[in-house]
């Protein structure tokens, strides 16, 4: 009975250790390119692009370094939320990481829904003050329990630490400098045809998590663009959507705002898009030359 115990505690003890370890030190496991590890390791990029998947499968990381011209990055979780990504850039700073231009993801729905983290891959890069500083978020917005905590700080990403050898170097395969090297063929029309519903407006945590970048920016001395990426047509025709995004520049008004139908993207073409808010391979190579246009346009415009 007493050796029953025993080995209860030492397992128990165990399992707290490396809980703590790595809530605070996973941070520290060399990585893949992909999330804000590689980020900090290399100190900095002149432009950084922070999003969520959209900017991850909308932007193509090798034309963007041929027509910018200079270092770039592309920093996405999935479902990345504007409170998250403020988070994030203030962690960055903190971490001494330097940035030139910076650009971020402007979505309504993100932008509608309250506080949380989709992608937990987010914790596997950052230490244990901003993973309870998330979680507070979190709570503070949500209804949360104790297995919604468990689930955060005990079982999130044991499994890819358990096997990173080979999580690495699935991630070195899929990604440069944060941006995607997998191909997404385009759909039909029919398959585009739902909607994401309706959402009640910008959530109050979200648009704060813009105004804190937008601070953080001009503190820093850091140029930034807020940046809507193509949507297909029915749903940026969707009323729901016109609403929040026009919430979303009020957000952040005064500062540069780069809309998709600025660009000439074409989000008519079914072949352009995975689905309604995500583009094909296609798609993304187009709409990345097109982008790089306006950026450059509007440098030259602001020279002059």
């Amino acid at each position: 009975m007493k050796k029953t115990l025993w080995g209860i505690a030492l397992a128990f003890g165990l399992a707290l250790l490396f809980t703590g370890l790595k809530n605070e030190y996973a941070r520290f496991l060399p990585g893949g390119d992909y999330g804000m590890s590689p980020l900090v390791e290399t100190g900095g990029a002149q432009h950084v692009f922070i999003g969520s998947s959209m900017f991850r499968q909308g932007l193509d990381i090798r034309i963007l370094e041929e027509e910018l011209g200079e270092s770039v990055y592309v920093l996405s979780y999935n479902g990345n939320q504007p409170f998250s990504m403020a988070m994030e850039l203030q962690y960055l700073l903190e971490e001494g990481v330097e940035i030139s231009h910076l650009y971020v993801d402007l979505y309504g729905y993100t932008a509608s829904s309250a506080p949380w983290i989709s992608d937990t891959k987010l914790l596997l890069d950052t230490d244990f003050s901003f993973k309870w500083k998330t979680w507070s978020q979190m709570e503070a917005w949500n209804d949360t329990d104790f297995l919604d905590f468990y689930e955060f700080f005990v079982t999130a990403n044991n499994e890819q630490i358990l096997t990173w050898p080979v999580h690495r170097r699935l991630l070195s395969s899929q990604f440069y400098k944060g941006g995607t090297l997998l191909h997404f063929p385009g759909t039909t029309r029919e398959a585009l045809d739902y909607s994401l519903g309706s959402r009640e407006g910008v959530h109050p945590a979200q648009a704060e998590g813009y105004a804190r970048i937008a601070e953080l920016a001009k503190v820093h001395q850091i140029e930034v663009t807020f940046i809507e990426t193509p949507k297909y047509e029915s749903m940026y025709e969707d009323e729901t959507y016109r609403m929040l995004l026009a919430q979303c520049q009020e957000a952040v008004a005064g500062e540069r705002v780069l809309l998709s139908e600025e660009t000439g993207f074409d989000n008519r073409d079914p072949g352009q898009f995975q689905d309604l808010i995500h583009l094909s391979s296609q798609g993304r190579e187009d709409y990345t030359r097109r982008l790089c246009r306006q950026l450059r346009d509007g440098a030259d415009a602001e020279r002059e």
